[in-house]
């Protein structure tokens, strides 16, 4: 017969808490006073938020490196652009993608010396992830594949719309999460509104107007452009 009755003293005496769970009444406890202020110095709640951030961050890193191993494993368009990265003579493994934290002005990055950064702290969730290493190794595979001069604008240009379109970071889900929905060229605005952002913080260039011009100026021609993929998935 299976005995039901969690306690494990004598019948009628209050259960005895584990060492397992005193430690998370103790962690509840200091949470609720640096919440409240209550029974806490400013130099406690100082330190209590710094040992927090770094338990946050150590949680962000360790599933950030857990979905980019999941994902390089399980995710088609990963594994597809893994394939055709190897192709063009750039074989790439989970060392080149890093998971650190960022500003909130992006989720990702690419850089020809150092490979793929993924924004731990700027990920919400698996499929956003995954969005987000297709986008960078579609940078990847342009810079191997057509020798890209990053402080070209036109080039950059060319590369950030082909990103935009082909990574799914368009799609229509994606897009309400933003804010921002239409029900006619909702993908093309998207790609461009997107292209223009990034090309705003090359070095290369000096304002808004200018990024709008490089995007124009390449948009048809690299928008139809879906190399490796055979059409926008």
């Amino acid at each position: 017969m299976t005995d039901n009755n969690t306690d494990n003293g004598p019948q009628g005496e209050a259960p005895t808490m584990s060492i397992k769970d005193m430690k998370k009444f103790e962690r509840w406890r200091k949470s609720l006073q640096y919440l409240t202020g209550l029974g806490m110095s400013k130099e406690e709640q100082t330190d209590f938020r710094k040992a927090l951030d770094v338990e946050i961050e150590s949680y962000q890193c360790n599933q950030c490196e857990n979905w980019r191993d999941n994902l390089m494993k399980n995710s088609p368009p990963v594994r597809f652009m893994a394939e055709h990265l190897e192709k063009v003579g750039r074989p790439i493994s989970r060392d080149d993608f890093l998971c650190a934290p960022c500003d909130e002005t992006r989720s990702g990055g690419f850089s020809p010396e150092h490979g793929i950064l993924l924004c731990q702290n700027r990920t919400n969730s698996k499929t956003h992830q995954e969005h987000t290493m297709v986008h960078e190794m579609i940078h990847m595979y342009d810079h191997h594949r057509f020798k890209i001069d990053w402080l070209n604008l036109r080039h950059h240009a060319c590369s950030e719309v082909r990103a935009a379109s082909l990574s799914g970071d368009c799609n229509w889900s994606r897009e309400f999460q933003r804010g921002f929905y239409t029900f006619t060229k909702q993908h093309q605005t998207c790609v461009r509104r997107r292209a223009i952002l990034s090309v705003q913080e090359n070095p290369s260039c000096h304002s808004r107007e200018e990024a709008e011009r490089a995007v124009a100026s390449v948009f048809d021609s690299c928008f139809a452009d879906t190399r490796p993929f055979d059409e926008i998935y």
